[in-house]
């Protein structure tokens, strides 16, 4: 059966919210999880990643966005300017900007955030993102 990661939002400042992602899958069996639901319409500001251990092989980790019905990790929409590297020192947070598009950063009412590694992640466990919305 598959662990599922644990997730909150809170708001942090008048017109922001954050989310977070606590993923518990294991190492071997990293695969996309959807984590949030706009709603209503919101912006990505950015996002942080952490993780207690980093994989040996190439791996990055996104975060994409997906309309309602969509499997996870279907998207291709990355909401950030760039990827978060799997391979990064464990630990360290790594903080990426909201994507250069605003339309792939943009989450109508309804769509979803989900967690998309690249691949399986051999090694990488206890990967925590937090990402930075705003409500448009």
């Amino acid at each position: 059966m598959k662990k599922i990661g644990l997730i909150s939002a809170k708001r942090i400042s008048p017109g922001c919210v954050e989310a977070v992602y606590v993923n518990r899958q294991a190492a071997g069996a990293q695969v996309a999880e959807a984590f949030f639901i706009a709603n209503e319409a919101v912006e990505v500001v950015a996002a942080s990643e952490s993780h207690s251990t980093a994989d040996s092989g190439t791996l990055t980790i996104d975060i994409v966005k997906e309309a309602s019905g969509a499997a996870a990790g279907a998207s291709t929409t990355s909401v950030l300017a760039a990827t978060f590297d799997g391979k990064g020192t464990k630990d360290t947070p790594q903080r990426k900007a909201g994507s250069g598009t605003l339309a792939s950063k943009q989450l109508a009412k309804g769509d979803r955030l989900s967690f998309k590694p690249s691949a399986v992640g051999g090694e990488l466990t206890g990967v925590i993102i937090t990402v930075e919305l705003k409500y448009i």
